[in-house]
C-alpha cells in the first residue's frame, strides 16, 4: 500500500462550495463556465483526478488534511 498525507494549516473546505471544481458538477466540463464567470484561472480537476486514480481518500473533519491510499496488488 501507498499513503500520503497532505496537511494545510488553512480553514479547510466544504464539497458544497467546490461549484468552481470538476467534482461538483454531473459533466465535469461544466465547473469551465463557472471558472469563467468567477475570473479563475484553469483547473478545478484535482479532487475528480485523485478520486480516479487512488482508492481511498480519508479527510479530517475540517478537510483541510487528506489522506491518499493506494493498494497494491
Amino acid at each position: 500500500m501507498l499513503m500520503y498525507r497532505i496537511a494545510d494549516p488553512g480553514p479547510g473546505f466544504s464539497f458544497d462550495n467546490l461549484d468552481h471544481a470538476a467534482i461538483a458538477h454531473d459533466n465535469p466540463i461544466d465547473h469551465v463556465l463557472v471558472r469563467n464567470a468567477k475570473g479563475l484561472r484553469a483547473g478545478g480537476f484535482g479532487v475528480l483526478t485523485v478520486r480516479a486514480t487512488v482508492d481511498e481518500l480519508v479527510y479530517n473533519q475540517k478537510q483541510n488534511e487528506v489522506i491518499f491510499i493506494k493498494y497494491l496488488s
